[in-house]
């Protein structure tokens, strides 16, 4: 039976991060393309970002106000448009994107998740009638 529900956890968790892959925010695109499921097994299934996107915790939970300093350079910069800001800014902080929260919810919601439990019903069924002819046929 761990192997039904390992496929079963691993289906929703892929058909998640697909949803999760259309509605997270774009820019360079690594965002969406680094969306993908971490890790199953006959309980869990992890989906979320790797390295590819190593800022998708700021834009998933937000930032509070901070101040950015100069490390570097002789002062912050916008090198496409050419604006040039000074040794610090103070950062107004980023409104939070739950967008793996956001496509779970909407997963569930739709109905990729009823099929997907239509199809572990059937597969648990099929597995205990096996089961039942198995135990019948022996003496």
């Amino acid at each position: 039976m761990n192997t039904i529900f390992k496929k079963f956890l691993f289906r929703v968790g892929s058909e998640t991060a697909n949803e999760a892959k259309k509605i997270a925010p774009y820019k360079t695109g690594n965002l969406k393309k680094d969306i993908q499921v971490i890790s199953v097994n006959d309980k869990s299934v992890t989906i979320g970002n790797t390295k590819l996107a190593p800022y998708a915790k700021f834009v998933y939970f937000g930032t509070k106000p901070h101040i950015i300093k100069v490390k570097k350079a002789k002062a912050l910069a916008n090198k496409k448009s050419g604006l040039v800001f000074g040794k610090k800014v103070n950062h107004p902080g980023t409104k939070a994107n739950p967008y793996l929260k956001n496509a779970l919810d909407s997963y569930i919601k739709g109905s990729g998740f009823t099929r997907a439990k239509s199809a572990l019903a059937n597969e648990i069924k099929n597995r205990v009638l096996n089961d039942i002819k198995k135990a019948v046929k022996k003496p």
